[in-house]
């Protein structure tokens, strides 16, 4: 196995840089050590197995074991083939439960586990204090420093019990942002003492515990922190070394968001950005390629403008998170085991868990609905879950596109016993305009509850919307628009189980922190 002290230059610049399992060069880039993990969405493969026999593969030509990472935010779905998926992690905020936070992070390491990914992609640890923040919301657990600071350590510390490495997102904290770092540079104009007590709180609770092995970082501008304008975390040493390492005492692997991202890409050459990457005290770097970072990084290195030393300790904390993983001793998997662990019937049931102590009613009247009336269900974009979703209990329910069918939608709610309305969202990276309801769906929404037949609004995903929507006979929030929360709104509207889960958020002075019926 090959040591610190016998690689080239070339081979521990190599280790610093993540490329992408969908590159032509990945495999040639891994076998000549020109690159020391990889990151991938691979989904569409035919199995667990594949992709467990494709992980082996690779890291039969790795000359130093290599770490793998993907997608996991709401488990393991878009990552691996079968993978559990799970409700947006604000969700998890919403039961209030240390231990479903763990076993959330538990079922999301053991299926990348046995696929062969040591970097387990969770949990985001933002405090999502900006109810308009377009990228982080409901990826938050909530925001409130404690209720964070609680269940992300739990999260974490599953991810460590089982020998693998956190990817805490977005350090030193992202929750106050008011744009999204894939698109523009952001700038959180706060106080080093609020960023304190606020952003910092889940670090300052988890690194003392252990629980953080490896942190990515976030591409935003904090002027308290950085004297330099515009210059974002990633590449600040004041942040990344002074704050993280030096405050905080973090001591393991810090890895930088997309290099790609406009944030970066938009204000940095590809070369420069990597060499301040690394003199900020970042050790992984997710790049947009490989042979600019590191003809950058080796030029520095060779002008005295880094020192072997720094790069050195950079490499050696990649290779101890390696070791700790167990990577170092052997990291072949089980082809046959990945089969039966991903998105087994246990790790499914702990989804529909979440997805059901998550639901929160804000108001309710008229629960249960009854089967044996005449149900009207109105969505968007022909999104056919929810209707479905209602279905296995009233199999004659009637669904409407908002968009395309809102006068029909209309005409037959005027005299319905029951009319559901979906207001799906979901944060999506490059699209500002995602999490924010569609107004044309909150319109009818308010003509619907205006016939005065009974009306349930089910928020689907960013639960600030319930602001924004009329007095309903109903108005219950999951956080998210998967198919175990779709399912576990209309199970409590026709009253398979009582709802317990509690506003994570501050919606509005109606609806505070900690809100539920």
């Amino acid at each position: 196995m090959m040591q610190i002290t016998t690689m080239t230059l070339e081979q521990k610049v190599g280790q610093l840089i993540c490329g992408r399992f969908g590159w032509d060069t990945a495999e040639r880039d891994l076998a000549e050590g020109r690159v020391g993990s990889l990151y991938g969405v691979l989904g569409d493969m035919e199995s667990p197995a594949a992709v467990a026999e494709l992980c082996n593969h690779l890291q039969s030509i790795a000359p130093v074991p290599a770490l793998f990472v993907g997608e996991q935010e709401q488990g393991s779905h878009r990552m691996l083939p079968r993978g559990t998926e799970f409700p947006a992690y604000m969700a998890t905020g919403a039961t209030r439960s240390p231990e479903l936070a763990y076993e959330f992070g538990r079922v999301c390491a053991v299926e990348a586990r046995a696929c062969g990914f040591a970097w387990v992609s969770c949990p985001t640890v933002d405090v999502n204090i900006e109810p308009s923040n377009p990228i982080i919301n409901t990826r938050a657990l909530g925001d409130d420093p404690a209720l964070v600071s609680e269940l992300g350590t739990a999260t974490c510390r599953a991810i460590v019990d089982q020998r693998g490495l956190t990817c805490v997102c977005h350090a030193p904290g992202h929750g106050a942002t008011t744009c999204d770092s894939h698109l523009r540079m952001p700038t959180v104009d706060r106080s080093a003492e609020d960023m304190w007590e606020v952003e910092l709180a889940p670090y300052r609770a988890a690194i003392p515990a252990g629980a953080m092995n490896l942190i990515m970082t976030a591409h935003v501008y904090y002027p308290a922190w950085e004297p330099e304008p515009g210059l974002p975390a990633t590449l600040s040493r004041s942040v990344m070394t002074g704050i993280m390492r030096d405050k905080l005492g973090f001591s393991g692997v810090i890895a930088t968001d997309g290099m790609s991202m406009k944030a970066i890409f938009d204000n940095f050459s590809v070369g420069e950005a990597a060499v301040r990457a690394l003199e900020a005290g970042c050790d992984i770097q997710l790049s947009p390629e490989i042979e600019e970072p590191t003809r950058a990084i080796i030029e520095a290195i060779e002008t005295g403008r880094i020192s072997m030393g720094w790069l050195d300790a950079a490499v050696g904390r990649i290779l101890e998170a390696k070791r700790f993983a167990g990577l170092l001793d052997s990291a072949v998997v089980d082809p046959a085991a990945a089969e039966q662990v991903v998105g087994c019937d246990e790790h499914r049931a702990i989804a529909r868990e979440i997805a059901r102590r998550a639901v929160t009613l804000l108001r309710t009247e008229g629960l249960p609905l009854s089967p044996a009336g005449r149900v009207v269900v109105v969505a968007t974009g022909g999104d056919e879950r929810l209707l479905s979703s209602v279905r296995r209990y009233c199999p004659s329910a009637e669904g409407f596109d908002a968009l395309t069918q809102a006068a029909e939608a209309l005409a037959v709610a005027a005299t319905a016993d029951g009319i559901i309305v979906g207001l799906a969202t979901s944060v999506r990276g490059y699209n500002e305009e995602s999490i924010r309801g569609d107004e044309a769906l909150i319109g009818l929404a308010a003509q619907l509850v205006a016939t005065g037949r009974h009306t349930s609004l089910l928020v689907l995903g960013n639960p600030y919307i319930a602001a924004q929507v009329p007095d309903a006979a109903v108005c219950m929030c999951t956080y998210s628009d998967c198919d175990v929360s779709t399912d576990a709104a209309v199970d409590a509207l026709f009253g398979e189980f009582a709802p317990t889960g509690r506003l994570p958020v501050r919606v509005s002075q109606r609806y505070p922190f900690g809100s539920g019926v």
